[in-house]
């Protein structure tokens, strides 16, 4: 009779079908300890499975114990978690991209099997794969509006840098949600880490650029809105979701309390991107001359219309009947303003790039700077919005020479005239 395993060491046996199996008790998330049982196609492969279940269990990482597949648990952890966390354009970013990437990737993946490499494949995989094809985007189209993939002449549509970084994100915060329920001893999305990547350049507009804009939009409708993004920095959703409860023309002072996006079909009107953009901002005289034109517009259209909408929400930028403007159409007409002043076209959202770097140039603090656009970190507003431009380089680099020759003119006692002689 052969030697009987002492308690905890586990065993290995051949199941009927061919299969090798293999159990141990082991430790889990609860703190208790449970059979665990591991299956291979050989002894070898079942024993060193079991090998490196004990090691752990001896180190103190628990056993996982859930049987969730990721597209499960990605499911429970948007509707319950995120849901409940997240702002609805954020939520609605997150369900996007966990319907259309992870899931479709990752989702018959058991949770508790789900490695860095698994996470490393499917990011690399997706950032290679044509996501018209593999979406099936042109197949939904009507018959007579199909191209490109759906004809067999692939568009190339890859996912950009951005979007496969942040289906890294999401994977990373949904388990370690997962590790706080007790579902995984540890998050493996954790040791998954991504080249640089490209990085998209940003050019904000030049004072030049900046006058011109603001001169061609002087008496447009939409004049206001641009002196306030040039100007203060404002986003887009922060602009259209602007009360005028929350501007006092009087002190010269703006408060964001509220940012408008479209969610799910819906214009909705929700609190601004982080607690540090509800912010108090002074405005400068030419924003309050501005406002005051609008004001003086909006009553006109007011009069005007048949039916005006616009007593509800109490929006400062409204169409003529007084309903909330689309932000697409808010694109569209900044773009044919761009035409109109004879600059380059850029995103809207780079006039709030123009504000700091402008800023930035005239002498303001970094400390002044995040706090007009609302920044959670200081390393943010210096990294991405403070853009240093070819110009100011130069000039830079003018006084350092100035001082170079003021000294090569001759030795004031440090010596410093000799080694640039000599040099």
């Amino acid at each position: 009779m052969g030697k009987k395993n002492a308690n905890g060491e586990g065993s290995i046996w051949q199941r009927q079908d061919g299969r090798w199996a293999g159990s141990a008790y082991v430790l889990t998330a609860d703190g208790t300890y449970k059979r665990q049982y591991v299956y291979g196609k050989s002894w070898d492969d079942v024993h060193d499975k079991l090998t490196r279940l004990k090691a752990d269990s001896q180190s103190g990482v628990p056993a996982a114990t859930s049987k969730l597949t990721v597209g499960e648990f990605m499911t429970y952890w948007l509707m319950h978690v995120a849901r409940l966390k997240v702002r609805p354009t954020t939520y609605a970013a997150y369900e996007s991209l966990t319907r259309n990437y992870l899931i479709p990737g990752l989702g018959k993946k058991k949770l508790t099997r789900l490695t860095a490499r698994d996470i490393r494949s499917f990011l690399v995989t997706t950032a290679r794969t044509c996501q018209c094809c593999a979406q099936g985007k042109d197949k939904a189209r009507p018959e007579r509006k199909r191209r490109c993939c759906a004809l067999g002449e692939c568009c190339e549509g890859y996912p950009s840098d951005r979007t496969v970084r942040f289906l890294l994100v999401i994977l990373r915060a949904a388990l370690q949600h997962a590790v706080r329920e007790d579902e995984l001893p540890r998050n493996v999305a954790r040791n998954v880490e991504l080249g640089m990547g490209t990085k998209r350049e940003i050019e904000p507009l030049t004072a030049q650029e900046g006058r011109r804009l603001l001169a061609a939009a002087r008496g447009d409708r939409l004049w206001a809105v641009y002196e306030l993004a040039v100007r203060i920095g404002l986003r887009r959703g922060e602009v259209l979701g602007l009360r005028w409860q929350d501007v006092d023309l009087y002190d010269g002072v703006l408060t964001v309390r509220q940012t408008l996006q479209r969610v799910g079909g819906k214009l909705v009107a929700s609190s601004p991107k982080t607690e540090r953009s509800a912010r108090r901002v002074a405005l400068p005289d030419e924003c309050v001359t501005a406002l005051r034109a609008r004001k003086a517009q909006q009553r006109a259209d007011k009069i005007a219309a048949e039916e005006w909408k616009g007593d509800a929400n109490d929006l400062v930028f409204t169409t003529r009947r007084g309903t909330p403007i689309e932000p697409r159409n808010l694109n569209r007409a900044f773009s044919l303003m761009c035409d109109r002043a004879k600059i380059r076209r850029v995103r809207f959202h780079d006039l709030r790039h123009t504000c700091a770097s402008l800023l930035h140039e005239q002498g303001a603090d970094a400390r002044t700077i995040m706090e007009v656009l609302g920044h959670s970190s200081i390393r943010v507003t210096m990294d991405i919005y403070t853009f240093v431009r070819i110009d100011s380089q130069r000039s830079a680099f003018d006084r350092v020479g100035a001082v170079l020759r003021d000294s090569n003119d001759g030795d004031d006692g440090d010596g410093l005239g000799g080694v640039l002689a000599i040099v």
